[in-house]
């Protein structure tokens, strides 16, 4: 994709913060980083919020907001500035500084899930800083699994719409960061037997409900909308019989450590369409109380929306390129191709 303005004034901040900009920040106290993400927001934010108040009002249609559209854009560019900083601190993370970073809420649900011996799934949105979830659990002795796609397979899925050699070098170096996580990585685009095995050893698996790779899907009711959301999630809850746990990470702008917010088993509502429904019901109740930990993934889902397999949301106004659903397909294929170069 040719890089335009507001392509290469990102690009360029990321490729900064990715590389010199790395060693720095794993080195100045965390709390500098709410001014960084004060800063870097606003430069962020002048580049284009449309998409993004656009999704907002759509979460609030025939509901009141329950605060200024101003105010919730300006605290979605700082969360997600915030979150992003973060992830260049990976390295600091341990199991001796991770309770200055974040802490677990609702740790009696994962051990009582455990304690029944098939494994236990955490099942998170793209909510806040939800990879944190990662280091929280793993670095506290939870043998944690993530499902996932590694950093550098989006340069492939995004091609044609968001792909740049900035961007490829900048997602490559945040796999780099991801790695040095307390977590086993599982490709989401590649087999999923190791998410299987890994519960049935008895371990933590992790995944996301509304990411945008399946073959299967599910039509459901979320935040007043028709949304388009994987099977998979249901397929391996209900083959393994694992306690499935709806996951939450929570951190007001200045608030000093995430909350890791792990609620209370859902049960299997009997097919995998309506089991799927009763989370999004649930996720969609945090969503409209915290709308700034969410905007910034539906205006990324948005935005690709011509190249996904399947839209997010049936709502969208028509893209200016729209892949056929065949087209997206065989794009994601070639994504699942990928090897990281140490696996040879």
């Amino acid at each position: 994709m040719p890089l335009t303005p507001s392509l290469l004034v990102k690009d360029l901040g990321g490729l900064f913060l990715y590389y010199p900009g790395q060693s720095a920040i794993n080195r100045v106290p965390r709390t500098a980083l709410e001014l960084g993400a004060r800063v870097g927001a606003g430069v962020v934010r002048r580049l284009g919020a449309e998409d993004m108040r656009d999704e907002l009002r759509r979460i609030y249609l025939g509901r009141e907001i329950p605060r200024s559209e101003k105010e919730i854009l300006r605290d979605t560019y700082r969360l997600t500035m915030f979150n992003e900083l973060e992830v260049l601190r990976y390295p600091y993370l341990n199991p001796n500084t991770i309770g200055d970073t974040a802490v677990i809420e609702g740790r009696e649900h994962l051990d009582t899930a455990l304690s029944k011996g098939k494994g236990a799934i955490v099942l998170i949105g793209h909510f806040g800083a939800n990879q944190m979830i990662m280091p929280a659990l793993g670095h506290v002795g939870y043998p944690m699994n993530q499902l996932s796609a590694p950093p550098p397979v989006w340069g492939e899925i995004l091609r044609e719409t968001r792909t740049t050699p900035l961007w490829e070098r900048v997602l490559q170096r945040r796999w780099e960061l991801e790695k040095r996580l307390p977590v086993r990585h599982i490709n989401v685009f590649r087999f999923l037997r190791p998410a299987f095995e890994c519960l049935a050893r008895n371990e933590v698996l992790g995944l996301a409900f509304d990411g945008g790779g399946g073959k299967k899907w599910a039509r459901l009711d979320f935040l007043g909308r028709k949304a388009n959301v994987s099977m998979q999630p249901a397929q391996i809850w209900h083959k393994t019989r694992a306690a499935l746990l709806p996951t939450f990470v929570f951190r007001d702008p200045g608030e000093a450590r995430h909350r890791v917010v792990i609620t209370e088993p859902l049960e299997w509502q009997g097919d995998g369409e309506r089991s799927l429904q009763a989370y999004a019901d649930r996720f969609g109740e945090a969503v409209l109380r915290h709308p700034e930990h969410y905007l910034y993934f539906l205006a990324l889902r948005r935005r690709v929306r011509g190249s996904d397999v399947m839209p997010f949301f049936d709502d969208y106004p028509p893209a200016e390129h729209q892949m056929s659903q065949a087209e997206a397909e065989e794009r994601l294929k070639r994504a699942g191709e990928w090897r990281d170069p140490e696996e040879a």
